[in-house]
C-alpha cells in the first residue's frame, strides 16, 4: 500500500491487512476487494450478534423499550452484514457458462438488500419513537447500565471506522453503505443514552422525539443506496468523464478518424466497453483490423477495461465530403437537440450525389421529437446542397440507447419542395 492508501486505515489495521491482502495487487483489485468485503462482512456479523445479545439483556433488565428496539436494530445489522459477507464470497466465483462476465453484480444486489434493511430500520425506529411519544413510560436506568450502553457505543464507533476504512481502500459502495449503517447505529444508541439520562431527569418524551429524528436520516441513506444499486443493476448510463477519456484514448490512435457509439457495461468491478471507430475506406482489411486492435489495446491498458471495437470505413476523398462535413458541424452546433454526427458518406462519381450520416441527439430528446429533427436537417441539406444531392439516408440515435436507430431516406429536390421516399 502507498502512503495515501495507508492514511485510509483506522489504527491497528496494518498487521491484519498485511496478512489478508495480496501484496502484488492493488487494494481495489477484484481479489483484494473481495477479501476486504468478506473481512468487513464477517467481522460486522459477529460484532452485531454480540451487541444484539448485550442490548437485549440490558433492555429486559431496565424495561427500556428504546434499548430493546436498538437490540432489534443490531439484529437487523447482523442479517445485513451476513448478506455483505456472502455477497462478496459469491462475487469471487469465476465466470462460467451461464455468467461469462463473472458474478460481480452480486455486490449491487447486496447493496440493495442492505439499503432495504436501512429502510426497515428507519421505519421501526420511527414507530418506536411515535409509541414512546403517545405513551411515555419511566425507565430504570442506573449508572452501571448507562456505562454498559456507552461501551457498546465505543464498539460501534470502531465498527463504523473499520468499515469506512475498508470501503475507501476497496472503493466499494456496499461497504460504504454498511459503514453508514454502523454510523447511524452509533447515533441511535447515543439517543438511547440520552433518553435513559432524560428518563432519570423526568423527560419521558425525549426518547420519542430523538428516535424520529434519527429515523429520518436512516431512511434518507437507505433510499440513496437503493437508487445507486438499482441504477447498476438496470444499467445506468456511463460516467461522462469516462466516455471523454475513451474518446481521447481512441482518437490518439494512428489511423482513427473518429470514434462514436461508446457503450459501457459494468459487472461489479469488471467493465466492458464497445465503440465504433472510423477509418479510411481505402485501407486493406488487414490494416483496418490492426488499427482496431491497437485501439482496443490502448483502452484496455489505460482504462484496465475489456474493450471491443467495430470498424466503419469512411471515404473522405469524395469531392463533397469536406463541404458537407463543415455544414453538418455548423448545424449540430446551432441545433440544441443535437450533440454530434458520425458515419458521414458521400457516393457517386458526379452530381447529383447520394449522402448518408447518423445524428446523435441530446439525452432529453424523445423519439417522438425526431420528426422535427429530420425536417431541420433535410431543409439544411436542401438549401446548401440541393443541386448536388438527390437522395439522403439519415439515422438518428440517442447517445446511450438500447433501442435500434431510427433511419429514414429522403429525396432531395433542388427547388422549394421536399418528399420523403420512405421511413424505416
Amino acid at each position: 500500500m502507498n502512503k495515501e492508501e495507508h492514511k485510509m486505515l483506522c489504527p491497528g489495521m496494518d498487521f491484519l491487512l498485511r496478512r489478508i491482502l495480496d501484496p502484488d495487487s492493488a487494494p481495489d483489485s477484484h481479489e483484494n476487494r473481495t477479501r476486504l468485503g468478506m473481512l468487513e462482512g464477517w467481522t460486522s456479523t459477529a460484532m452485531s450478534l454480540v451487541l444484539c445479545t448485550v442490548k437485549g439483556w440490558l433492555g429486559l433488565v431496565s424495561g427500556s423499550v428504546s434499548l430493546l428496539a436498538d437490540a432489534v436494530n443490531n439484529l437487523t445489522d447482523m442479517g445485513s452484514s451476513l448478506v455483505v459477507a456472502l455477497g462478496f464470497q459469491w462475487s469471487r466465483k469465476p465466470s462460467d457458462e451461464e455468467h461469462p462476465f463473472g458474478h460481480g453484480r452480486i455486490e449491487a444486489v447486496a447493496t440493495l438488500v442492505l439499503s432495504i434493511a436501512l429502510l426497515v430500520v428507519g421505519v421501526e425506529v420511527a414507530k418506536s419513537g411515535v409509541v414512546r411519544l403517545l405513551d411515555p413510560q419511566p425507565v430504570d436506568a442506573p449508572w452501571w447500565l448507562l456505562m454498559a450502553v456507552g461501551a457498546t457505543v465505543v464498539l460501534k464507533v470502531w465498527l463504523a471506522v473499520f468499515a469506512r476504512s475498508l470501503a475507501r481502500l476497496s472503493r466499494s459502495h456496499v461497504l460504504e453503505a454498511d459503514a453508514w449503517n454502523h454510523a447511524f447505529d452509533v447515533a441511535a444508541t447515543l439517543l438511547v443514552v440520552v433518553a435513559l439520562v432524560g428518563s432519570r431527569m423526568g423527560w419521558r418524551t425525549l426518547d420519542g422525539w430523538t428516535a424520529i429524528g434519527v429515523a429520518v436520516f436512516i431512511f434518507f441513506t437507505g433510499i440513496k443506496y437503493a437508487r445507486e444499486a438499482i441504477d447498476i443493476l438496470l444499467g445506468k448510463k456511463p460516467d461522462p468523464e469516462e466516455v471523454d477519456a475513451i474518446h481521447r484514448i481512441v482518437d490518439a490512435v494512428d489511423g482513427v478518424l473518429g470514434v462514436h457509439e461508446i457503450m459501457v457495461h459494468q459487472y461489479g468491478d469488471v467493465k466492458m466497453v464497445s465503440f465504433h471507430i472510423e477509418v479510411a475506406a481505402n485501407l486493406t482489411v488487414i490494416d483496418a483490423h490492426h488499427i482496431a486492435e491497437v485501439a482496443e489495446s490502448a483502452v484496455e491498458t489505460q482504462m484496465e477495461w475489456r474493450a471491443v471495437t467495430h470498424v466503419d470505413p469512411v471515404d473522405r476523398s469524395h469531392p463533397l465530403f469536406g463541404d458537407l462535413h463543415q455544414a453538418l458541424k455548423h448545424h449540430v452546433r446551432c441545433d440544441s437537440e443535437l450533440t454530434g454526427f458520425h458515419d458521414l458518406r458521400a457516393e457517386g462519381d458526379k452530381p447529383p450525389y447520394g449522402i448518408s450520416f447518423d445524428l446523435v441527439t441530446d439525452m432529453d430528446v424523445r423519439r417522438e421529437e425526431y420528426r422535427a429533427v429530420y425536417d431541420r436537417i433535410v431543409n439544411m441539406v436542401q438549401e446548401r446542397f440541393g443541386n448536388q444531392v438527390n437522395r439522403a439516408e439519415i439515422g438518428i440515435e440517442a447517445p446511450v440507447d438500447s433501442a435500434p436507430m431510427v433511419r429514414r431516406q429522403f429525396v432531395i429536390l433542388p427547388k422549394d419542395s421536399l418528399s420523403e421516399k420512405r421511413g424505416l
